[in-house]
């Protein structure tokens, strides 16, 4: 009795599991699908400081004898070069002089140029917003002498250089890494490549849309063979004279000049505003 009793219940818990099926005991299907995740998130990214690319040979990293802006992101202007017009004898004559381009060293002491780039600004969106930016410039007064504090209608004699224009021309944007297909179709689509005179009013040179600009960019002006070589101890290649370059100081003979340093400031401004 109790054997019997013992095998009904094992034969009554099996009808759970199985069922026949023409005869045959049939189990239930094994196996399965489901699904698992992978993420990332990114948050507006900020380089300090920042890496400066060299446009005429990106991705190359170079270290500037003027140093970066200090700018860190996540939209910033990251260098933007001085320019040096060398020293000049005062002439009586109309004169044309050349900016010099951007030096740079390697070993990091600042006071030997080994090599030189084309002068430039260079802009980083590491936003992530795909929003677009524009990049505009202007001139805040006429080359003057330092220290001067008088509008140039009222100051002395020679204190400005009455009548001088600063000219830019061969401007291009380089991205900063290797050129692809992908880069390409973010680049900025509006540039002010042709020949323009810098005044007080702001002058607007790269405008980057809606879904342009993003990553590291460089507003240049010309190419590498376009300037004369510069290179030795800073402070006489600063002095040193160029022959060509895109970008000229015009000077009248007519304009009163002392013996001198003459200096002028280039307001660069990055707007979160993009172009249209």
């Amino acid at each position: 009795m109790k054997k019997s009793a013992l095998l009904a219940t094992l034969l009554l818990s099996g009808a759970t599991l199985a069922t026949t099926i023409g005869g045959t005991v049939a189990f239930a299907a094994e196996g399965g699908t489901t699904q698992s995740k992978g993420t990332v998130s990114f948050v507006a990214g900020v380089t300090q400081p920042p890496t400066i690319v060299d446009p005429g040979n990106p991705p190359e990293i170079i270290d500037p004898i003027k140093p970066p802006t200090g700018q860190s992101g996540p939209l910033s202007i990251d260098f933007a070069s001085d320019l040096m017009f060398g020293e000049q004898e005062i002439s009586s004559n109309d004169k044309t002089y050349y900016a010099h381009p951007t030096g740079f060293d390697t070993d990091g002491d600042k006071s030997t140029i080994e090599d030189y780039t084309v002068d430039f600004v260079q802009v980083s969106d590491l936003r992530g917003s795909f929003a677009g930016w524009t990049l505009s410039v202007a001139q805040d007064a006429q080359f003057h002498l330092p220290g001067v504090t008088t509008s140039e209608a009222t100051a002395n004699v020679g204190d400005y250089l009455t009548g001088a224009t600063l000219n830019f021309s061969g401007g291009h944007v380089v991205a900063g890494t290797v050129s692809t297909p992908e880069v390409n179709a973010a680049k900025p689509s509006q540039v002010k490549g042709d020949s323009f005179a810098v005044s007080s009013a702001a002058t607007t040179v790269v405008g980057a849309k809606v879904n342009e600009g993003m990553g590291k960019w460089s507003y240049a002006f010309g190419q590498k063979s376009d300037y004369d070589a510069i290179s030795g101890d800073v402070a006489a290649a600063d002095k040193s004279v160029a022959k060509k370059s895109p970008i000229t100081l015009q000077v009248p003979g007519s304009t009163a000049k002392k013996a001198g340093v003459y200096e002028t400031t280039l307001t660069w401004t990055l707007s979160d505003t993009p172009a249209v």
